[in-house]
């Protein structure tokens, strides 16, 4: 488990979560220190819309945007009391110190409910030296006596004064929220969002309205600075919030970081796939011809690989007749290369021939994959990579950012679909906690039948369906039609 971790306003959190990272690299890591957390899409416009991932642990909501490269744009820290003191971690007590120039922003000296008296040194004195005068005894122990508040670290967040006057510093005014009940100061690359607790001064506020200036006055001149308190923090791009929001987009276009590849282009005709690196150089694998050592070169080594025997005819074959007809008695050994951080396999075909001294180790396969889709059964297993498909005619032209149904006709007039029924458990990690619906009416007939609807969409999740041209088949998600990956043969 992570226990401190360094802010830095438009940047990101520590080391690892960074603003502009993939979402495949940020939850891997989350994963590794075993984080739970709960992930929030768009199940029926699932591009045009934002992925949330919340760390359930830290009560921390990344939000990625879901263009081509699923890139992380918003960090926010959303409770700053559980997010502090230095625990374990959980449900009840978060375990992460946030630590910005030396200051801990979430442990913080604050006064302990109730006064205690004391009494200085300079009062016992002058009670002892009284010699029995009581009216003497009786004054020093009035004007020495004193009142204080006692103070302990608590795990909250800063207040409004210590934040604006000493740890970042003076700044344009902030501006109520939506719901007028907080405050929300900017600076660049960070924001903090402030709950007003007393009532007196959220009334005196809201009858500023819109005079940013005054607002800001009266915060700052208020009495007691715990009224004031820092309720969520957060980390984006930007000179502000309101630069922030208004600049932030979810076209289903562009995109930057996240994937040292950025595109690959496939040719059907050609039976080749281009693949464009992020450097601008671009290096193409062939089907048939491209060796083991020429992909390596290209993709560098496999993160892993296995090994797979089978002594049936391959049926996609678009080698030569010559080449077809001296593989009939050949036993094929088949060899899978997994890039799970570029989202790419590749199958090649190791045959050892019996006309032949030499072996062939050509490339038979490539899958690319669409890891990043909520709703598949290998989400996350695999990076997100973007693809564009071709043929040399210019009949066929389709990307990894289009819905089945945007697809040319071909696809819908001339393909007959197969139902993928995949074994669920062969998938689901362990790890992974189905959480049950809540009952949602009291009648009994009505919970059952939303039991059995959940029931339903758990048997049905992840099911897909496969579309197939010549030189290529198409995976598809039944329920949001998104293309989760693509095998070029």
């Amino acid at each position: 488990m992570i226990y401190e971790s360094i802010i830095s306003p438009g940047k990101g959190l520590g080391n690892s979560i960074k603003l502009g990272g993939s979402m495949y690299e940020i939850i891997q890591h989350l994963d590794k220190f075993k984080y739970k957390f709960r992930i929030s899409y768009n199940p029926t416009k699932f591009y045009e819309n934002p992925i949330i991932v919340t760390i359930i642990d830290l009560n921390i909501r990344l939000t990625f945007n879901n263009q081509r490269d699923q890139t992380l744009e918003l960090i926010e820290v959303l409770d700053m009391n559980r997010s502090g003191g230095g625990g374990g971690g959980g449900e009840t007590g978060g375990g992460l110190r946030l630590i910005y120039n030396g200051h801990n922003l979430n442990e913080v000296e604050m006064p302990v409910n109730g006064l205690e008296t004391t009494l200085s040194s300079a009062s016992t004195v002058g009670t002892e030296n009284s010699g029995g005068n009581n009216n003497n005894s009786g004054i020093s122990s009035l004007t020495s006596s004193r009142s204080t508040y006692n103070t302990q670290l608590s795990s909250i967040g800063p207040n409004f004064k210590l934040i604006y006057n000493k740890i970042f510093g003076p700044t344009y005014p902030g501006k109520l929220n939506g719901a007028k009940d907080g405050y929300i100061l900017s600076y660049p690359g960070i924001s903090f969002k402030f709950r007003i607790l007393n009532e007196e001064l959220l009334n005196n506020i809201r009858d500023l309205g819109d005079e940013r200036q005054q607002v800001l006055s009266a915060l700052l001149n208020w009495d007691n600075p715990y009224d004031v308190t820092c309720d969520s923090i957060a980390l984006h791009k930007g000179n502000s919030w309101e630069d922030y929001v208004a600049n932030r987009t979810n076209e289903r276009g562009g995109g930057d970081g996240g994937n040292e590849i950025e595109n690959v282009v496939i040719n059907l005709d050609e039976g080749t796939i281009t693949i464009q690196k992020a450097d601008k150089k671009e290096n193409i694998i062939q089907i048939g011809k491209s060796t083991q050592q020429d992909v390596i070169n290209i993709l560098g080594p496999p993160e892993d690989y296995f090994n797979k025997f089978d002594s049936r005819l391959l049926i996609h074959n678009h080698l030569s007749n010559i080449e077809r007809e001296n593989s009939e008695n050949d036993i094929s050994h088949c060899k899978f290369h997994n890039y799970y951080k570029y989202g790419i396999d590749i199958l090649y075909n190791i045959t050892n021939s019996n006309n032949q001294n030499k072996m062939n180790n050509s490339v038979k396969k490539v899958i690319i994959h669409n890891g990043g889709i909520t709703e598949g059964l290998n989400f996350m297993r695999w990076n997100r990579c973007n693809w564009e498909i071709e043929s040399s005619d210019g009949s066929i032209q389709f990307n990894s950012r289009m819905y089945f149904d945007e697809l040319p006709q071909i696809f819908h007039e001339n393909t007959t679909p197969v139902l993928l029924n995949r074994n669920e458990s062969e998938f689901i990690d362990n790890d992974l906690d189905i959480i049950e619906s809540p009952n949602r009416g009291e009648d009994g007939m009505e919970m059952e039948r939303d039991r059995l609807a959940d029931d339903e969409q758990v048997k049905t999740w992840g099911q897909s369906k496969l579309y197939g041209i010549d030189r290529c088949i198409l995976e598809v998600i039944n329920s949001n039609g998104c293309i989760s990956s693509v095998t070029i043969y």
